[in-house]
């Protein structure tokens, strides 16, 4: 592996040093670039496609961003270095198979009373949306707190 770099590397920069000379640039010159950028592009996407385990420390983190309410996702898989999805389906995982009880949000009062005044008039998935919750979530905590879609 170490070698073909290292080819790629030497070729790279020949074809470069052409190009900045003004060189002629040959048929096979450009059949050589060609090969060179779709071998380093299967490489990259090698890279990026390949899995990384989630360590302890990750969910640890997920867990303390999930719990504290201002947090986006997005922010989250920056931090991480990881998809979106990724970071999404991680959080799922904890939270249906129990592995972290903990990442379960509290309720706030303003959350409550925003479910309060407009579980009756809004759409469900709209109040969800709104309070970064679930559709599921936002009728069991109506139904806990006596408001019904009238």
């Amino acid at each position: 592996m170490q070698k073909q770099n290292v080819y790629k590397d030497d070729v790279y920069y020949k074809l470069l040093n052409k190009v900045r000379n003004h060189d002629d640039v040959t048929t096979n010159d450009l059949s050589t670039a060609l090969w060179l950028y779709e071998k380093t592009n299967r490489d990259l996407q090698k890279a990026k496609n390949k899995y990384h385990k989630w360590t302890e420390d990750e969910d640890a983190y997920l867990a303390y961003f999930a719990y504290s309410n201002d947090a986006k996702i997005q922010d989250a898989a920056d931090y991480l270095k990881r998809t979106r999805d990724s970071v999404e389906n991680r959080l799922s995982y904890l939270r249906k198979h129990n592995k972290a009880t903990y990442m379960v949000r509290p309720w706030s009062e303003k959350e409550d009373e925003f479910i309060k005044k407009y579980y009756a008039t809004v759409k469900t998935i709209r109040i969800a949306e709104r309070l970064r919750r679930s559709p599921s979530a936002i009728k069991s905590r109506a139904w806990a707190l006596g408001v019904n879609k009238k």
